[in-house]
């Protein structure tokens, strides 16, 4: 083969990933995030609950709340996910807005209000934080 068509098939492979790319971008719809942070009674730690949800290609929610220290952002939570401490499905329609709760108890204390969405996939639980620190307790609600 000559040297000019390989450049030219490059190139035409090159075109093709962009355009593909650019009509992914278009056609794809984000999915909508809420971030909603809630600090120790101290101020040294943050429990943080992430929210994602869509409706394209089939609707989805997701909660997560992750703890660690204040000083780190928000969107923290979003891009680590070895701080969280809590994960499931978005609970029923009807209490959606008020679950999952996040109370202090004290600083190094975290109840977590959660409800079931779907029996079938149980929520992720884990019982302390990632710096060890934090104990968490969880409250199934009714």
């Amino acid at each position: 083969m000559k040297t000019k068509t390989i450049i030219v098939i490059f190139i035409g492979l090159l075109l093709a990933m962009i355009a593909g790319s650019v009509y992914l971008a278009f056609t794809t719809e984000r999915a909508d995030k809420s971030i909603v942070s809630v600090p120790a009674p101290d101020g040294k730690y943050k429990a943080v609950r992430l929210r994602v949800s869509g409706s394209k290609p089939e609707p989805f929610c997701v909660d997560t709340i992750a703890v660690y220290l204040s000083v780190f952002p928000d969107s923290f939570a979003a891009s680590e996910r070895n701080y969280e401490v809590y994960g499931g499905a978005c609970p029923p329609p009807d209490k959606a807005g008020a679950l999952p709760k996040i109370e202090w108890i004290d600083n190094n204390s975290l109840r977590i209000t959660y409800a079931v969405a779907d029996p079938a996939k149980p929520p992720r639980l884990k019982d302390r934080d990632a710096s060890l620190f934090v104990d968490v307790t969880y409250v199934k609600a009714q």
